[in-house]
Formats: structure tokens, C-alpha cells, sequence
């Protein structure tokens, strides 16, 4: 009896992520995203073995609430493989070893919380964003606020990475960057944000510490 309600229960659930998956479209306009610490820092590599983002700060997450295209409530059931994250700014970019960033569980179906879900994992992938944070997009779709719902919503995020140039492999053209900024201290020319891991304005012997850890690593899967 109890085998038969849970086999039902599970079905039920497959076939609503499914159908909401499929059928629901994403409003970008309507949908909103945050960060719980404002000017979170975090350290990625492509062997996905830095911190989480839930370690960047207390309790550190980026909030998501998705919403429909037509009506603007919650869209609950969305996989947690559909969520994205790229730098704003064009002149910046991060290397992702897959497509798509693990959300901590499909979106709520709860009354109150319909669409909501949070990302507090670790990423796989390298690169540097220093300034302008990160969008978001879920099923393609980039969140974006305004009047006319011209303007991309930013979350406030530094991102670094032993891959500094974000091509997925932490190498020897990583190392020959990293020579270029290494003794020198914020404010100087050859100073390179990138370069300094620990977040002390210099890229310093720490720092060099830091890089030769993850020296060769690479996309695993």
C-alpha cells in the first residue's frame, strides 16, 4: 500500500517538473535574483575544488525567484540544471566546465515560495570578473529589470580564478600572467587584480603559494 502511494508521489512529481519545464515560459522582466552578501568574493578553478558560495560569506547564496510569462507567478519545478551565469561586462568572461550551474534544488512549489530557489555551490570553471558582477539567465532567459526592462540585472560578485585567462586549464600562459603582476602591489601599472587571490593588494608570495596548488588543473568531466 505505502510502496504504491510513494510510487504515485514520485510520478506525480516527474511528470510536474516535467510539464513545467516544458511549458512554462521564463519572463525575465518579472523573475528577480540577489545576492546575500553584496560584494561577494569567490575563488573558482576548473577541477571544482574551491569553495562553495555558500563558504564566501555567511549563509552566502545567490537568491532566485523565477516567474512566468504571462502571469509573473512563480514557475515551481524548474530543473536545477537550467540556471546560467556569465560576466556583465563584454570585456570580462568566465570558462565554465559545463553549461549550466547546479542550483541547490528545483524551484519551489510551496504557496508563497512558488519559483524561488538559491545557488550556494561550487562552481567548476576559471576566468576573472573583477568589476560590473554577473548575470543570470534560467532557460536562456536573462534577468533584466527597468522601466522597459532594458537593464540587466548584475549580481554584486568578484569572481577569481587560477585560470586567469578562462580557457578551462590552469597552465602556463596562466603562469606567465601571473609573473607579470607578481611583487607588484594595487596602484601600480603591472598590478593585476586577477593575480591576487587573497584579496590583500598585492600579488605577493601567498599568492604564488595559491596558483602552484592548482597548477595543471583542468575540466574533469
Amino acid at each position: 500500500m505505502y510502496k504504491r502511494i510513494f510510487l504515485a508521489y514520485f510520478v506525480f512529481l516527474f511528470l510536474a517538473v516535467t510539464i513545467n519545464a516544458e511549458s512554462a515560459g521564463v519572463e525575465g522582466c518579472y523573475s528577480e535574483a540577489s545576492v546575500s552578501c553584496p560584494g561577494l568574493r569567490l575563488t573558482i578553478c576548473p577541477s571544482n575544488d574551491f569553495e562553495r558560495i555558500g563558504d564566501a560569506c555567511e549563509d552566502g547564496h545567490i537568491e532566485v525567484w523565477v516567474r512566468d510569462v504571462y502571469s509573473g507567478e512563480g514557475v515551481p519545478f524548474v530543473p536545477t540544471t537550467d540556471f546560467w551565469l556569465q560576466a556583465c561586462d563584454p570585456a570580462q568572461e568566465l570558462c565554465l566546465c559545463v553549461q549550466s550551474i547546479e542550483a541547490d534544488s528545483i524551484t519551489s512549489g510551496l504557496p508563497g515560495f512558488e519559483g524561488r530557489t538559491t545557488i550556494s555551490g561550487r562552481i567548476a570553471g576559471g576566468g576573472c570578473v573583477l568589476t560590473g558582477g554577473l548575470k543570470i539567465a534560467v532557460q536562456g532567459i536573462v534577468f533584466k529589470t527597468g522601466d522597459y526592462c532594458e537593464e540587466i540585472i548584475c549580481l554584486d560578485m568578484v569572481v577569481v580564478s587560477p585560470d586567469i585567462n578562462a580557457d578551462c586549464t590552469v597552465s602556463l600562459s596562466d603562469f606567465q600572467l601571473f609573473c607579470m603582476s607578481y611583487n607588484r602591489t594595487e596602484g601600480m601599472p603591472e598590478y593585476n587584480g586577477c593575480c591576487d587571490f587573497n584579496d590583500d593588494g598585492e600579488c605577493s608570495l601567498g599568492d604564488f603559494s595559491f596558483f602552484a596548488q592548482h597548477y595543471n588543473h583542468e575540466c574533469w568531466w
